[in-house]
């Protein structure tokens, strides 16, 4: 009865060391991306809107357009900012 019942402590110490491995390795899913509108780019930027707009019209700065708006992925405006402040 003993060794039984050290068999079965030893078996729960595994299953306890492989539920918190698998705790580790757990996949998130990626992180929605952030989208600004001119405004924000403008500030962050820190030029006029109508420079923004002026880029945008000529292809110098990638955006995307809903509902009439123009809106910008802050990762690209990030890597604008690096690439600008020689990063």
């Amino acid at each position: 009865l003993f060794d039984k019942l050290m068999n079965v402590e030893d078996k729960l110490d595994r299953l306890l060391v492989l539920q918190e491995q698998s705790i580790d390795t757990t996949v998130h899913p990626p992180l929605k991306p952030e989208y600004l509108d001119i405004i924000d780019v403008s500030k962050i930027l820190k030029v006029e809107q109508k420079t923004i707009y002026n880029w945008v019209w000529a292809g110098k700065i990638p955006y995307l357009k809903a509902n009439g708006r123009l809106l910008f992925l802050r990762e690209e405006i990030d890597e604008m900012v690096r690439k600008r402040d020689g990063w």
